[in-house]
């Protein structure tokens, strides 16, 4: 299952913003950005459920208006044992939430929709074709963190290692067995845009899914691989034969799927990297701290990862001839 892909638009809001907040982006390009053709944003305060802004561009200026001087994105797993106050809102559970940043104050903007308080739970309600809206509309809630949070939130933001991040991901996705088959994007190399496009046709003026102001190859070149790694092993799961045509084993098809889902945990935590550090994103010949926030608990099946048992046989040896001396040694009277 990949994952929703309301983190193009959260990682470009993030990203975008924040060069709005602090250099005075001009919105005239930011607001034909094509990544926000697919869905219309709208905010709202959590609490009084008030309508905020109808566009991203009145919410980044009205955020900038207050104060704001920051945004920034992370895992909605961190709210996993906050409770949602209003039970009116359906909060969606979509793998990212974003932080506006005001001083000591963080609002996190939480993906979710208004419950309509006449809904039949029993008849879902299909509008006629011809009254549908033609694009689909995304509401972001606004709420107040606590303290606890807002240090979680903030460990987000220390500074990362790109190295160490790039070697992990070749490490736990690209040299395994489930990506053996799996072929390397041609436009690694080139900024990501997060949609489909012609290069020949793309005007001057369009624009990468993150800022290209800052040397962020390695951010685009991973953002480009991970992404087309998790459509193969969708793809994968959606036609489970072999190259023969030999369906796979039931058990093969499990380990499949388990990867699958431990990719799309790393690419979750690989989006956050990249929102919150991308003017730095680039390999560097120094050695730096293992970066340990990428790692992820292990999902899939093991066995064709044997461990080295050469030093367990190397201890017992010492033991049993420990042992022996001792004997020798307590028999002759030593």
């Amino acid at each position: 299952m990949s994952l929703d892909q309301i983190w193009k638009q959260q990682l470009s809001l993030v990203t975008f913003g924040n060069e709005f907040l602090t250099r005075d982006l001009e919105f005239n390009r930011l607001t034909e950005h094509p990544i926000f053709n697919q869905q219309s944003l709208v905010f709202r305060q959590l609490l009084s459920q008030q309508l905020l802004a109808q566009h991203f561009q009145i919410w980044l200026e009205g955020l900038k208006n207050q104060g704001v001087t920051k945004l920034s994105l992370h895992l909605s797993a961190l709210l996993n044992e906050e409770q949602n106050p209003n039970a009116n809102v359906e909060l969606l559970p979509i793998p990212h939430f974003m932080v506006s940043h005001q001083g000591n104050k963080k609002t996190a903007w939480i993906c979710g929709q208004e419950l309509p308080k006449w809904d039949n739970p029993d008849r879902e309600f299909i509008a006629p074709l011809t009254q549908r809206i033609t694009i689909s509309q995304a509401t972001f809630w606004g709420y107040e963190l606590n303290e606890n949070l807002s240090k979680q939130v903030n460990t987000d933001l220390n500074k990362v290692n790109w190295n160490e991040i790039s070697i992990f991901l070749e490490r736990e996705l690209f040299n395994t067995s489930y990506a053996a088959d799996f072929l390397e994007p041609e436009q690694q190399d080139s900024p990501f845009h997060g949609y489909a496009l012609d290069t020949e046709l793309i005007p001057s003026h369009t624009l990468a899914l993150i800022p290209t102001d800052y040397p962020a190859d390695c951010a685009h070149r991973l953002l480009h691989r991970t992404q087309a790694l998790t459509d193969y092993l969708e793809a994968k799961r959606q036609h489970p034969y072999r190259a023969s045509g030999e369906l796979i084993s039931p058990e093969e098809q499990i380990n499949v799927r388990n990867f699958s889902q431990k990719t799309d945990d790393l690419f979750a935590k690989l989006i956050v990297k990249i929102a919150n550090h991308y003017q730095t994103a680039q390999l560097s010949a120094e050695p730096e701290v293992f970066d340990r926030t990428m790692e992820t608990p292990q999902l899939f099946d093991e066995t064709h990862h044997p461990h080295p048992k050469a030093g367990k046989t190397g201890v017992l040896k010492l033991i049993i001839l420990t042992v022996i001396i001792c004997i020798c040694a307590y028999y002759f009277g030593l």
